[in-house]
């Protein structure tokens, strides 16, 4: 399933760490839904689309991923 915002990009982050002999990697990022007046947080894929500049307005595209207990947002990408 695919959804759409309002907003901009607060912040991203990513980093890798070792759990149990596992090298784990994560990439995430921050946007705000000036909609809703909410923080979102964000899954950036790899590889993945270019994001936008921070605090610049545009509209995103997520992709949802939805389990039986949990939803978890994926960027797509974003159009100004």
């Amino acid at each position: 399933m695919i959804t759409t915002m309002n907003g901009f990009l607060l912040d991203e982050n990513s980093g890798e760490f070792e759990d149990d002999g596992r090298k784990i990697s994560f990439h995430n990022a921050r946007f705000y839904d000036t909609d809703d007046k909410k923080l979102v947080k964000v899954t950036i894929p790899e590889p993945h689309n270019a994001l936008p500049e921070p605090q610049v307005n545009c509209v995103i595209v997520l992709k949802v991923n939805a389990g039986e207990k949990f939803c978890k947002l994926v960027y797509d990408s974003y159009e100004l």
